[in-house]
């Protein structure tokens, strides 16, 4: 069983590379090729894993015809038993130039994002043909497919592959930073924090990605309330304009610059997050990032109920989900989580996180659904 994987980075989408890496240790009948562009942090772990390694940019420009031409090549020089596609760039290109080729693909859905616009949508809908394809890596992303009419014989639902397991075992290594002694903090002062990268808005919105201003917003709301708090934004920008982070700043210090700070770029997440009494992630589009590891280190989290969060992130169960808009409800629960002990909001969030994720579940049902496509392919 030979696999072709088209992806888009070198540099990000570890859970691709990490899942190869397990597949192909516990299965010695399966193979892989990848279609990737070179460089990149994972790049020369695709080249000893990998059967071949074809250097490959998914440009979408003036020369798209002629990458598309190279490309169709590629795939008719491997002739794979299945095509699998780990971005919306990377399917656009199998959907676009294989039309004639048969090939089962699988288009493998690990955010929402391109769902949550009705164009985006209605063309991931649209190219399909009968040989595509999907896995959902949540409930959020399978209902919409459903929900589209996808049939239940062409979608699957097996979430990313994230090492739970080993993230725990690595926070051992890890020296956390300490807050209150950087910023000069009480013993008896409240940390409220969030960490993930600082997105702008998308051109057609007037707040970020990550919900920022949400967040800003409701502090400015709940120091007027009580006086034994302080934010902190750990995260830097994606990218090298820090416009957007720098207007952050600003509307920080409007609000009380000496109870508001940003520690910029971190390496590990636990370094930050160990320091927070409550995490907060208002993301306004998200499948299931930004929280798993709060809740995998027993942090106390709240999340927007947007996209899949409220699947990990539920309800009196393993935290509060709100809606970022609403300060008063969010303020609610800050102070609820602040003000009380809920150990056992604790100890479900991590033991949901690791029922979740389990590695084991996800290598045999990516293995369990590479054969059963073949098999239906075969029998068609």
């Amino acid at each position: 069983m030979h696999i072709l994987h088209l992806i888009k980075t070198s540099e990000g989408a570890t859970w691709a590379v990490r899942l190869l890496q397990e597949i192909h240790k516990r299965h010695d009948d399966i193979t892989f090729s990848v279609v990737v562009p070179k460089g990149g942090k994972h790049f020369h772990e695709y080249l000893s894993l990998c059967e071949n390694v074809y250097e490959f940019s998914y440009t979408i420009d003036w020369d798209l015809l002629n990458a598309g031409k190279t490309f169709k090549k590629i795939v008719l020089k491997e002739n794979p038993d299945i095509i699998h596609s780990w971005f919306t760039q990377t399917t656009l290109y199998a959907r676009l130039f294989l039309r004639d080729i048969k090939i089962p693909r699988i288009f493998q859905v690990v955010g929402p994002a391109h769902l949550e616009n009705s164009l985006f949508k209605w063309g991931d809908l649209r190219s399909a043909q009968n040989n595509d394809y999907w896995i959902a890596t949540s409930r959020y992303i399978y209902n919409i497919y459903i929900n589209a009419g996808i049939s239940e014989n062409k979608l699957f639902l097996n979430y990313a592959f994230i090492d739970v397991e080993n993230i725990l075992k690595a926070k051992e290594q890890i020296q956390p930073k300490n807050f209150r002694k950087e910023f000069n903090l009480a013993e008896d002062i409240k940390i409220i924090g969030t960490a993930s990268y600082i997105y702008p808005p998308k051109f057609y919105e007037k707040s970020g990605v990550k919900g920022h201003e949400y967040l800003l917003q409701a502090f400015k709301f709940l120091i007027e309330e009580r006086d034994d708090v302080v934010l902190v934004i750990a995260g830097s920008t994606f990218g090298n304009n820090c416009s957007y982070e720098n207007k952050l700043k600003e509307l920080a210090e409007e609000i009380g610059n000496e109870k508001i700070f940003f520690t910029g770029r971190f390496d590990h997440i636990y370094e930050v997050i160990y320091n927070f009494d409550v995490f907060v992630y208002l993301s306004k589009s998200e499948n299931l990032g930004g929280v798993y590891e709060s809740l995998l280190f027993e942090i106390p989290t709240i999340s927007s109920n947007k996209g899949a969060l409220p699947e990990l992130v539920i309800n009196n169960e393993t935290g509060f989900n709100v809606d970022p808009s609403n300060y008063e409800e969010l303020i609610q629960k800050i102070n609820l989580l602040l003000d009380n002990d809920f150990p056992m909001y604790r100890k479900r969030g991590k033991e949901l996180v690791l029922e979740t994720f389990n590695k084991n579940d996800i290598i045999a049902n990516t293995y369990k659904l590479y054969k059963n496509i073949i098999t239906k392919e075969i029998n068609i």
